[in-house]
C-alpha cells in the first residue's frame, strides 16, 4: 500500500534549471555580462579619445594665393583665437583651403540678373583641394561665415545663383577630385554689423575637424 504523504520525485530538468538560475543570480557583479560589456565599451572610448586627437589639428603654410604649396606649417592649431589670414593655406587631415580674396557688395550678379542683399553680401573667393584618395562632394556646410556676433551663416542661395549669372564659379555640390584644386565663390548674406572681426569656419571634407580664416573685414 502506497503512503499518501510521500512526495512525487522531483523533475530533474526543472531542478537543473533552478540551480542554474540560482548560480547566475548569486554570481559576483564583475562576472556578469552586462558589466563586462560596459567595461569593454568604456575602455574602447577612452582609447579612441587618447589616440585620435592628433589628426584633427589643422596646420598652416604661407602659400601666397595658391593652395598647392607643400609643407605642414608650424603645427599650430588654427583656432578662432589664432586664425589664418586671407592668402594663407590651412591644411586639415584631408582638405586644403585658401581664401584668395574677400569683398562686400550690396548687390551681386549681372545687369540681366542680380540680387540685392537683405543685409550685405560677403563674397569669398576660395580654393579647395582634396588631398585624400577618393572623391568628396563639397557642400555649404563645410564653410560657414562666423559673424562678429558669433552667429553662424550658411551660403545664400539667391546670391549664389546671381553670382553664377555673372560668370562666377560656385563650389556648392561640386565633386572634389583628389589632388585637383578647385576655385570658386561662396556668397553670404549677413547683417552689416556682423562684418568686423568675422571669420570663415572651414571643415575637413572627411569629418576630421575644422579651422578658421580671418576675413580681414
Amino acid at each position: 500500500m502506497t503512503d499518501s504523504t510521500t512526495q512525487a520525485p522531483e523533475n530533474p530538468r526543472a531542478a537543473a534549471k533552478a540551480a542554474k538560475a540560482y548560480a547566475k543570480a548569486t554570481r559576483p557583479w564583475y562576472k556578469k555580462k552586462r558589466w563586462i560589456a560596459a567595461i569593454v565599451i568604456g575602455v574602447l572610448i577612452l582609447a579612441a579619445a587618447l589616440g585620435g586627437g592628433g589628426d584633427e589639428v589643422a596646420t598652416r603654410a604661407d602659400s601666397g594665393s595658391g593652395a598647392t604649396s607643400g609643407g605642414d606649417g608650424d603645427k599650430a592649431a588654427v583656432t578662432k583665437a589664432d586664425p589664418v589670414a586671407v592668402g594663407e593655406t590651412v591644411t586639415l587631415e584631408g582638405t586644403k583651403y585658401t581664401v584668395d580674396s574677400v569683398k562686400t557688395a550690396e548687390t551681386v550678379g549681372s545687369e540681366f540678373y542680380n540680387e540685392t542683399a537683405g543685409g550685405i553680401y560677403v563674397v569669398v573667393k576660395i580654393t579647395i583641394e582634396n588631398t585624400k584618395d577618393e572623391t568628396k562632394v563639397f557642400s555649404d556646410s563645410a564653410a560657414k561665415f562666423i559673424g562678429a556676433n558669433d552667429k553662424s551663416y550658411s551660403t545664400d542661395d539667391d546670391g549664389t545663383f546671381a553670382a553664377i549669372g555673372d560668370d562666377e564659379d560656385t563650389l556648392i555640390f561640386e565633386d572634389m577630385q583628389p589632388d585637383v584644386p578647385m576655385s570658386g565663390v561662396l556668397v553670404y548674406d549677413v547683417p552689416k554689423d556682423a562684418l568686423k572681426g568675422s571669420m570663415l569656419e572651414v571643415s575637413d571634407l572627411f569629418g576630421r575637424g575644422e579651422a578658421y580664416v580671418d576675413l580681414g573685414l
